[in-house]
């Protein structure tokens, strides 16, 4: 009889440990979340300029997104809801560098959500002026993504 507890004991530690050993990776990087913050950016960026009266590219804005998580002693990967992006972009004439800052929770399935902090007239405020007087949402206030984990 306690042959058989510990053969199902055995057998129960093993599958725990099959489970966990897939939990060790992640496929949550620093560079997948920069490649795919970057052009929904841009993408928005130009839906919101147009909602203005602006006309530009997403091509013209050569965006970067510069992503980490948590604090120094945080490795760049995983899911969580403590990861930052500062979104850099070129705006059109001067060609002047342009950044915007990013809350971000990463899902495990490389889903995200970013949440504007600032600057405010770009994607601090839920509700925007357009061109023609509307109130309309800020394409840039809160947006959503999700990347290849794989």
């Amino acid at each position: 009889m306690r042959s058989g507890a510990l053969g199902r004991a055995a057998a129960v530690a093993a599958a725990v440990l099959v489970g966990v050993s897939g939990c060790g990776s992640s496929g949550i990087t620093k560079a997948r979340l920069d490649h795919a913050v970057a052009p929904t950016f841009a993408n928005l960026y130009v839906i919101q300029q147009s909602l203005r009266g602006r006309k530009v590219t997403a091509a013209s804005l050569n965006s970067k997104a510069e992503c980490s998580r948590g604090d120094a002693q945080t490795a760049d990967s995983g899911a969580g809801n403590d990861w930052t992006c500062t979104v850099t972009w070129f705006n059109t004439g001067p060609n002047i560098a342009v950044n915007a800052q990013y809350q971000v929770h990463v899902q495990t399935n490389g889903c995200y959500t970013a949440d504007g902090d600032g600057p405010a007239d770009l994607n601090g405020q839920q509700l925007i002026t357009a061109a023609d007087g509307a109130t309309v949402t800020n394409p840039l206030w809160e947006f959503d993504g999700c990347f290849d984990t794989t």
